[in-house]
């Protein structure tokens, strides 16, 4: 049985903990609140949630698992958690606008990226455990195009997924490779910070939205001012935002986003539609000379439980996908896929057989995230695996 496992169990039928519920409101509150956030370092969790009216719950390689050992949260200690994470006024002003705001927290050397929302008129927190360091391309087992996307000197690179699949983390690990190797200018402009570089080759700006900017658009209609070589924005959310990198690349700087969809051809359809129909033409042509690289990426479990394992759609732009994205053939995406795997370009479904050939990955676990069933089921038939 493993380590994992173990303590998958141990969760479930609870801990010995000084937070028992026959006694749990006799104890400190920020060292409860402690204890709960380096609970997740000692049992590999990637969130944590307290909701009101729930015992703590912790995710773990993709599970939910509630603490049987621990009291459920009422709205008394939940307030008391919301005035130990939300202290500046700043971001109370925030939570009265939004009713909700992210922050994030740093505890023995780890950081923390938490949100605070409300859900039936009750606080709730969330919380997500960051790598101990700025990952690099190699520890997350990332293709190694991606070290090739990041010696471009200009460009839009867009990667999408779906919420929690390292989306911060990879976005990290592309930004690290150009500061190990690269003499560069970097401008992340992010909700919140979640990794704090280390500066090595390259210099950096990270600017968090509502403290050091206002919004992501104006944050990089104003980047061109500060010369930078590389911009990492947090999210395509708006057509502004997408504007200005679109001219931000044209100008010769590289630029880096996320989005969230489920496939590259996905991915060009969202963007094209954010913008009104009179444009749409426009910023097909835009997008079609500027794009440099989508990358859609999907978390697996491992099937020996050590970790997660990511599953890749690659396309790179070359003439066929400027002819597709320009003449609105997105259909013909998928094809001119297939048939440049020998240039790093690959399906999704391809890239999830090869996982499970490979023995990385459960079948049944791969079956939710396939597209094309057909085409999945060949791939693997061809290693001798039946389904």
């Amino acid at each position: 049985m493993t380590e994992a496992i173990d303590n998958i169990r141990t969760l479930v039928v609870g801990w010995e903990s000084p937070y028992h519920e026959t006694k749990v409101w006799n104890f400190d509150v920020h060292e409860y609140l402690r204890f709960l956030f380096e609970s997740m370092v000692n049992y590999d969790a990637s969130d944590l949630y307290l909701t009101f009216w729930e015992t703590p719950v912790y995710r773990i390689y993709w599970e939910t698992l509630r603490v049987q050992g621990l009291a459920k949260l009422d709205d008394n200690m939940l307030k008391s958690f919301w005035n130990l994470l939300i202290k500046t006024d700043a971001d109370k002003d925030l939570f009265q606008k939004n009713m909700s705001v992210d922050l994030w927290v740093s505890l023995n050397g780890r950081r923390y990226r938490v949100n605070v929302s409300k859900q039936r008129t009750h606080l709730m927190v969330v919380a997500r455990l960051l790598a101990e360091k700025v990952p690099t391309i190699d520890s997350l087992w990332l293709p190694q195009i991606f070290k090739a996307l990041m010696n471009r000197t200009s460009g839009l690179i867009f990667v999408a997924w779906p919420t929690g699949s390292w989306k911060s983390t990879t976005l990290a690990a592309m930004v690290e490779e150009v500061n190990m190797y690269k003499h560069r200018h970097i401008i992340t402009i992010e909700d919140p910070i979640e990794y704090m570089f280390n500066p090595q080759n390259c210099i950096f700006e990270q600017k968090q939205l509502w403290r050091d900017i206002t919004s992501f658009a104006s944050a990089m209609k104003y980047a061109l001012r500060q010369r930078p070589d590389i911009i990492l924005f947090w999210e395509a959310r708006d057509p502004e935002s997408l504007e200005n990198a679109m001219a931000l690349a044209e100008t010769g700087h590289l630029v880096i986003t996320t989005i969230h969809s489920r496939s590259v051809e996905q991915t060009v359809n969202k963007i094209i539609s954010m913008f009104p129909t009179d444009k749409q033409d426009q910023i097909r042509n835009n997008l079609s000379e500027n794009l440099v690289a989508i990358i859609v990426q999907k978390l697996l479990k491992r099937k020996d439980w050590n970790g997660m394992v990511p599953a890749h759609e690659i396309v790179l732009n070359n003439t066929a996908i400027e002819n597709a994205i320009r003449e609105d053939k997105l259909n013909q995406i998928d094809n001119v896929i297939s048939t440049n795997r020998a240039a790093w370009m690959q399906l999704l479904d391809d890239d999830l057989a090869k996982l499970v050939i490979e023995w990385k990955v459960d079948l049944q676990d791969t079956v939710e995230h396939v597209r094309d069933m057909a085409h999945f089921r060949d791939a693997i038939s061809n290693a001798w695996i039946s389904f």
